[in-house]
């Protein structure tokens, strides 16, 4: 037996694992009129192909159909937000007609025996709170707190997960310091302000979730984490020193604080000055993580020799970012020494090459298999996305999706990779057969 074959042999997953796909509100569901995306997107000039969301795919209203669909693909999972400017339009204001909209949507994904996964903040802030100052006001947090306790009074009887926010660290940079999302300002100091404010949050609302579900009598015992976007920061050279400490640097002010400080309590510098909140400390039950791909690292960026290198190591790219599921790995273990359960929340390819997509699905799990058998206690595997969707400043550029959107039509047509991903979910495994037709 050659070593390929080798490689290539039958892999299985744990009995009970969760399997299925992710989107959001303001991604898939169309007029989210009252956040402050959508009013970014009216100034124009800031989308890259200049389209706008619009009716998007109109699942705030075809979501029964796109249920359907998914139970058809085998999934036993799905991953959506609940938009925080339909409960709350205008501070202190509910909309009861919204609220019970998405109850509508849990109990459809019930009644299909389809498990909900609720995010309660991806990306999107009703307007009047970004009129407040966003996530620089540190009422923020306190709004966020309100707005999580009326969202598990109202539907917390139907909820068995929750992610408090989505990718909080890349939501304050892209927002704050890198100018990429509204407001677009670009001050790293906002940034850390902004991380704080995040990290506090997501600990207020964990306590929040639980606490409101025993004052509720609710018999669910909710499992609440947070939801982290985990970049893998690569040294140019790893023989080189400065390498490896610019991708220490990295790895540390994006992802390592905002983990460490929900398992310690303390917000380390620069985002804070050490405080220890008693609230944040193990404020989770499960980590969610989101992973694509690595960024090479080196301080040494103005070397031409070092960026020839840079681009020799480059892969497979997407339409996106390069594939590289090695990282996935590493990423998934440096969140062993929590002890939480963990679960993929997004991963997943923009591209228009559906056997692309199926290589991405097949390498991305066969890291995941790997990390279990190294003893990651890794319950599910979330694709990123159901649908092609608005993918925020890229527009409808970007084709994430297992099932294809005619955004003209609205007609859903489940690519190849979608019925890959169906037969691997049947099967509880991954198939030597399919490894080979596609690597």
């Amino acid at each position: 037996m050659s070593q390929k074959e080798k490689t290539y042999q039958d892999i299985e997953f744990p009995k009970g694992f969760l399997w299925g796909a992710a989107t959001s509100a303001h991604q898939v569901e169309g007029n989210n009129t009252n956040n402050q995306w959508w009013a970014w997107e009216q100034e124009g000039g800031h989308i890259n192909d200049s389209t706008v969301s619009g009716r998007a795919c109109d699942h705030y209203h075809l979501y029964e159909k796109d249920f359907d669909l998914i139970k058809e693909l085998g999934h036993n999972a799905h991953r959506f937000s609940i938009e925080w400017s339909r409960i709350e339009p205008k501070e202190g204001l509910w909309n009861e007609r919204e609220i019970e909209h998405y109850r509508k949507v849990i109990q459809a994904l019930k009644n299909r025996e389809i498990i909900p996964m609720v995010t309660l903040h991806h990306f999107t802030d009703p307007i009047w709170l970004a009129e407040k100052g966003g996530w620089l006001n540190p009422k923020t947090v306190d709004h966020f707190e309100r707005y999580t306790r009326k969202v598990v009074e109202s539907l917390g009887d139907l909820i068995p997960f929750y992610n408090t926010i989505n990718e909080p660290v890349w939501v304050a940079y892209a927002s704050y310091g890198l100018g990429v999302h509204p407001p677009c300002h670009t001050d790293m100091n906002e940034y850390y302000t902004a991380g704080k404010h995040f990290l506090i949050a997501h600990g207020k609302s964990y306590r929040a979730i639980h606490e409101t579900v025993k004052d509720m009598g609710f018999k669910t015992k909710p499992q609440a984490g947070i939801v982290k976007q985990m970049m893998y920061y690569d040294p140019v050279d790893p023989n080189v020193k400065e390498d490896v400490e610019e991708a220490r640097k990295m790895d540390e002010l994006t992802n390592r604080w905002f983990l460490d400080g929900i398992h310690t309590g303390i917000i380390r510098e620069p985002f804070g000055k050490g405080e220890k909140l008693d609230y944040l400390k193990g404020a989770w039950d499960l980590i969610g993580v989101n992973y694509y791909t690595r960024s090479q690292i080196s301080p040494r960026l103005d070397d031409p020799k070092v960026l020839e290198l840079m681009m020799s190591r480059r892969g497979e790219t997407t339409d996106m970012y390069e594939v590289y599921p090695e990282g996935f790995y590493k990423e998934l273990m440096s969140t062993k020494k929590y002890g939480k359960p963990v679960y993929v929340t997004e991963n997943g390819i923009a591209t228009n090459d559906d056997k692309q997509r199926c290589r991405y699905i097949l390498t991305h799990l066969k890291e995941v298999h790997k990390a279990i058998s190294d003893g990651l206690d890794l319950k599910g595997f979330l694709y990123w996305s159901l649908m092609d969707n608005f993918e925020w400043s890229l527009g409808y550029s970007m084709r994430f999706g297992l099932v294809e959107i005619n955004y003209e039509t609205l007609e859903r047509k489940p690519r190849p990779s979608a019925h890959l991903y169906r037969d691997i979910i049947k099967g509880n495994k991954i198939t030597k057969q399919q490894f080979k037709e596609y690597l």
